[in-house]
């Protein structure tokens, strides 16, 4: 489906948060309605998460939150000098797989799971331009849990221009241009004592998963 299409699929269904330079976000609540509490359990227990090291300045650093990989079995994703490679999809994501397809007509082959355990766990600013993603990515994040704020500002400048609450069963959709021109972080919020667990829907681009092997 070409960006044009998906963008008049999700423009037909609500109107969208237009953040400038043709970069929109749409937010739709209460994707799977009951089920999702079930599967936030399920995934929190049973994905195989991990606390990877990162090196930042010469010096060795956990990442601030558990991160889990899954996609198309040998689907191979590389951000902050880290390489991630999908074992298959688990069961239960089967539904919200389906809802996020049915809803964007995009069919991802890959989401990068972030496990934030309380407030203290966090995520910088960052885009997610990798040269794996391609040169217009769409990202779709689903969240589950905890309330967090979510951040973005302009790529290159230090003020934060818009913060959304993003809370349980909500999917969160960015256009290529927020990638290009804007970055995103989830701060360090020490009142939260929930758990949150995020998932962000992407597609690998078929030369950079055939070259990781």
């Amino acid at each position: 489906m070409t960006v044009n299409h998906t963008l008049s699929r999700l423009d037909s269904l609500l109107p969208p948060l237009e953040l400038g330079r043709g970069a929109r976000i749409w937010l739709i609540e209460r994707l799977l309605g009951p089920s999702a509490l079930d599967l936030f359990h399920t995934l929190c227990n049973e994905l195989p998460w991990e606390q990877p090291r990162v090196q930042v300045f010469g010096r060795s650093h956990p990442v601030p939150r558990l991160v889990c990989w899954l996609g198309d079995t040998g689907v191979t994703y590389r951000y902050s000098g880290l390489t991630h490679r999908a074992g298959g999809w688990p069961d239960p994501l089967a539904p919200l797989r389906r809802a996020v397809t049915a809803l964007t007509g995009l069919t991802p082959n890959g989401a990068l799971a972030n496990l934030y355990r309380d407030g203290d766990d966090t995520m910088g600013w960052h885009r997610d331009n990798e040269p794996e993603l391609g040169p217009a990515p769409w990202i779709l994040s689903y969240n589950l849990g905890a309330t967090r704020d979510f951040c973005l500002r302009r790529y290159g400048e230090h003020r934060q221009s818009h913060r959304l609450p993003l809370s349980h069963d909500s999917l969160l959709i960015m256009s290529p241009q927020v990638q290009r021109y804007y970055e995103h972080a989830l701060p360090r919020r020490r009142r939260v004592r929930e758990s949150r667990l995020n998932l962000t829907f992407r597609h690998i681009v078929t030369a950079a998963a055939d070259l990781s092997g």
